[in-house]
């Protein structure tokens, strides 16, 4: 007697097909995700800017139009200019670009901060004999009110150490001993926070050249990616929503990295403009540098106006020179100590202020604009997941918008295409 195939084992089965999809997803999402979550995060992190870079990439080769001005509510102030390139160019452009950023990048910010590290040196060393005056009348108003406390220093101690050595030595006691201990404690977790930082560095390399590689074998990989989704997803309509949600995915992603960059070329022109306008004696090079890098990070969502704040007092306190003015020409100066706390004050402000712009006007406006939300979703978005989960659950957060965004369009196409199906009907009908 002949088995009836309806009624095997078979017709609950999945299919080969899907079967490949349910092993790809288990092999490539779910497993690394418990198992191996650090070394996923970084593969994924390094695949969603691939994948964001990539519509730039057809872009180009298409011809994009790149708008240079400055564009407002009310007005633009501008011009476009079409750029076009090959794609084979185009994608070593973009290759070679990342790597040499990132192999460079640390490098030169490296070197940059060992020489402000050296003129600060330099300059302290300058101002040591104020310094030192100034520390001894200081010490010696504190031993004219508190005599009990403050012994008196050796005004006759050569360089004045051996009266500010015997000052700490009788009333703070073992001060300076821990002062040591501290220092080789601190000495060994810089060695260790300098091997994270080359390690980091290491990963960002090896990410930019597997970006590299993805562009270059972009259409081998995608044929790859849909064919899996096809053989495992048996509905068409199903199949076709599933290939259609993913491409509007990357394009969200793209829209989010243009409007990331839109946002930090404007906060860095912000501060080209501050920076001239305030009498901070800077020289227009070091203006452009650090507008350039206070912008950037000042664009990241989170953390950025917080880091945009600390490197502005770095920048800012290891210049101790004295005189207020412009490009190197002084115009006031309240002596040299006053000077370096009010162009340190004057950056964090204009670093903090940059911080609220960033947050609540440019990154809700303009990246909510590309990705079609409103800025009161954008904001929640951020400040929820930043908020519960730090920075990297803010990532996180960003990523699931992107995802209800894709969905959003995804539907509002498909809405759109039934009723043009059911405006056809009726015209053929009439």
């Amino acid at each position: 007697m002949t088995q009836d195939p309806n009624n095997s084992l078979a017709r609950y089965l999945p299919s080969t097909g899907g079967v490949v999809l349910w092993f790809y997803v288990l092999a490539f999402a779910l497993l690394p995700a418990f198992l191996a979550y650090k070394g996923w995060v970084y593969i994924l992190g390094t695949i969603l800017f691939a994948v964001g870079l990539r519509p730039h990439v057809e872009a180009l080769v298409n011809g994009q139009k790149v708008w240079f001005g400055f564009r407002s509510k009310k007005r633009a102030i501008g011009r476009d200019i079409r750029v076009q390139m090959t794609e084979s160019f185009t994608v070593k452009l973009m290759s070679w670009s990342l790597v040499l950023l990132t192999l460079l990048g640390v490098p030169v910010v490296a070197y940059i901060i060992q020489q402000q590290g050296q003129t600060f040196i330099i300059q302290f060393e300058e101002r040591l004999p104020v310094i030192l005056d100034a520390l001894r009348s200081v010490l010696g108003i504190a031993h004219d009110k508190l005599p009990t406390v403050f012994p008196e220093v050796d005004e006759n101690g050569g360089s004045g150490w051996s009266g500010l050595s015997a000052l700490l030595s009788d009333t703070f006691g073992d001060i300076a001993k821990e002062f040591k201990d501290s220092v080789k404690t601190y000495a060994k977790d810089g060695i260790k926070l300098v091997g994270i930082l080359l390690a980091d560095w290491v990963k960002l390399v090896i990410s930019a050249i597997i970006i590299g590689t993805m562009l270059g074998n972009w259409k081998k990989e995608v044929a790859m990616h849909r064919d899996v989704i096809s053989r495992g997803i048996s509905d068409p309509q199903l199949r076709a929503n599933a290939l259609r949600y993913g491409e509007l995915f990357q394009e969200g992603i793209s829209l989010f990295m243009i409007g990331y960059l839109e946002v930090a070329i404007t906060l860095s022109f912000i501060y080209v403009i501050a920076m001239v306008a305030l009498p901070l004696g800077l020289g227009f090079g070091t203006i452009l540098f650090m507008a350039f890098v206070l912008g950037f990070v000042t664009a990241v969502p989170k953390i950025g106006g917080l880091l945009s704040m600390f490197l502005a007092f770095f920048l800012m306190c290891t210049n101790i020179d004295p005189g207020l003015g412009w490009f190197g020409y002084d115009i006031v100066s309240f002596g040299w100590g006053w000077d370096v706390v009010i162009r340190t004050a004057i950056m964090m402000v204009i670093a903090k202020l940059m911080g609220f712009l960033e947050a609540y006007n440019f990154t809700p406006d303009i990246i909510g604009a590309r990705l079609g939300m409103t800025k009161v979703q954008i904001i929640a978005t951020i400040l929820i997941w930043a908020v519960g989960a730090g920075f990297f659950g803010m990532i996180w957060g960003v990523l699931i918008s992107l995802g209800f965004q894709a969905a959003l369009r995804l539907s509002q196409e498909r809405d759109a295409e039934q009723a043009s199906k059911v405006g056809m009907d009726v015209e053929a009908a009439e």
